[in-house]
């Protein structure tokens, strides 16, 4: 997956990209890196004042990320399971094989 990336003035910037546990950030600021899952952390680590334009576009960026995400949220388990594959998808008990192990 790309990375997504914002660089702000002064010579900073903040990459960023989902992995299995979700969303991490990699910021760069006053010659120090950190990688960082939460925003919060994030926002006190730059240490940006909350008038200033980049403080604005890092909010305006962080929230574009969170629509994002809300929009590609994870299927629950019975959408999984009703378009998945197996035995355990298909549990219907008309089916003559219902109470018969799987052998593999």
């Amino acid at each position: 997956m790309r990375r997504d990336r914002l660089n702000l003035q002064g010579g900073m910037s903040i990459e960023t990209g989902r992995d299995i546990n979700g969303r991490f950030f990699i910021a760069h600021a006053r010659s120090a890196s950190v990688w960082i899952r939460c925003q919060r952390e994030l926002r006190r680590f730059l240490r940006l004042k909350g008038s200033t334009t980049s403080r604005a576009a890092l909010d305006s960026w962080l929230d574009s990320l969170q629509a994002t995400d809300a929009e590609r949220a994870e299927p629950s388990r019975a959408e999984v399971l009703a378009t998945g594959f197996g035995p355990e998808c298909h549990l219907d008990e008309t089916d003559p094989n219902h109470n018969t192990r799987t052998v593999i």
